[in-house]
C-alpha cells in the first residue's frame, strides 16, 4: 500500500463528448466494459459518450451510467498498465460508486446497474420537482450556512457540497437559488449557477430515495479493501454494511467533500490520482490542500496518461 497516495472519482460535471475513446481503441478490457454498460443500461453507452451530442449526453438518465462507465474504464486501464494500491479512494456524488467498485465493495455490474437506476429515478424526480444549484464563491462556509439557514425559513434550501474552503454548492427551488444570488451579492460574494438538470443531493430528490433504496437492498456490499472517504460523512469507512447505510442516505445528503480530503491530508496523503475526464477534482485538491507546494496530482484519462501513471511509484488490485 501507498500511504501518501489517494485515487479520486469524479462525478456529473466531468463529461465531454470524446471521453475514453482512445481509451476504448486500445484496450480490449475497456471495449468489454462498455459493452457491460450498454447491455445494463439499455443503451448505446459507447456511442454516447463518444458521438454525444452533448444535450444526450447530460441528460442525467443517461449521465450516470455512461460517466461511470468512463471513469471505471480509465481506472482500468491504468491497472492494466501497472497495478497500484492507495491509502484511500473517495469519489464525488456519483463516483463514489466507481470508488466503491475500484475498493471492491461493488462488482462493475452492479456498480453500472445502480449508476443506471440512480440516473433514470434522479431525472424522473428532478422533472416531477424542479430545482437548481448554485456555487457559491469566496465567501467563508459559515457565513454562507448562515445564509442557506435564513433562507430556509421561506425557501426549499440547503447545502449540497462541501468541495473547498471557499466553494460551497446549494441546492434549492429556483426562487431559492435566486434568493440566494442575491443574499451573496450583498456580502460581496458570487453565485455560479450550475448546468445542472435538477436539485441535486436535496429534499427534492426524496421521492426518488426510497425506489432507488429498494434497489441498493438487491446488491451485495462487500468489505473495502482500501478505505472509502465516503461522502455522507467525509471519513473512511470499509465496512460494507456501513458502506451501504451511506449510500442510502447520499442522494439526499450534503457531500462532504472538502473535509474528506482534508483527513486524507491530515493523514498524510500527498498524492492524489484523478480517474476520469477534466481533472474537476485534481482542481479542488489544490484548493483544499494546507500546503499546494507538498502535493502532486495526476488526472489519468487517456492512453498519453497512462505514460505518466506508469512513472509514478505507486503498487492497485484489477477491477
Amino acid at each position: 500500500m501507498n500511504a501518501d497516495s489517494m485515487f479520486l472519482f469524479p462525478g456529473q460535471g466531468s463529461q465531454v463528448v470524446g471521453m475514453a475513446r482512445d481509451l476504448h481503441d486500445r484496450f480490449a478490457s475497456v471495449r468489454d466494459l462498455f459493452t457491460c454498460a450498454s447491455d445494463i443500461a439499455g443503451f448505446d453507452v459507447a456511442a454516447t459518450c463518444f458521438e454525444g451530442p452533448m444535450e444526450t449526453l447530460t441528460e442525467t438518465r443517461n449521465l450516470q451510467p455512461a460517466l461511470t462507465a468512463v471513469v471505471l474504464a480509465c481506472y482500468r486501464a491504468a491497472v492494466e498498465t501497472r497495478a497500484a494500491e492507495p491509502a484511500f479512494v473517495a469519489g464525488h456524488s456519483l463516483g463514489e460508486y466507481a470508488a466503491l467498485a475500484a475498493a471492491g465493495v461493488l462488482t462493475v455490474e452492479d456498480c453500472l446497474k445502480l449508476t443506471t437506476a440512480r440516473g433514470r429515478l434522479m431525472q424522473a424526480q428532478a422533472e416531477a420537482n424542479p430545482g437548481a444549484m448554485g456555487a457559491v464563491l469566496k465567501l467563508a462556509p459559515e457565513i454562507v450556512a448562515q445564509i442557506v439557514e435564513e433562507l430556509a425559513e421561506e425557501h426549499l434550501i440547503c447545502l449540497a457540497n462541501f468541495n473547498t474552503p471557499e466553494q460551497l454548492v446549494v441546492s434549492g427551488s429556483e426562487a431559492a437559488i435566486e434568493a440566494l444570488t442575491e443574499k451573496v451579492s450583498e456580502v460581496r460574494g458570487r453565485v455560479r449557477k450550475l448546468k445542472v438538470s435538477g436539485a441535486w443531493h436535496s429534499p427534492l430528490m426524496k421521492g426518488a430515495e426510497t425506489p432507488f433504496n429498494d434497489v441498493i437492498d438487491t446488491v451485495t456490499f462487500a468489505d473495502a479493501r482500501i478505505p472509502v472517504l465516503m461522502n455522507v460523512t467525509g471519513t473512511p469507512e470499509q465496512d460494507g454494511s456501513a458502506i451501504k447505510e451511506n449510500m442510502k442516505r447520499q442522494m439526499c445528503s450534503g457531500v462532504r467533500w472538502c473535509p474528506a480530503l482534508q483527513y486524507a491530508w491530515d493523514e498524510g496523503v500527498r498524492r492524489f490520482v484523478e480517474f476520469g475526464p477534466k481533472g474537476v477534482l485534481a482542481k479542488m485538491m489544490k484548493a483544499i490542500a494546507a500546503d499546494p507546494g507538498q502535493m502532486e496530482t495526476l488526472v489519468v484519462d487517456n492512453p498519453e496518461k497512462l505514460e505518466n501513471w506508469s512513472a509514478w511509484e505507486l503498487t492497485t488490485p484489477a477491477v
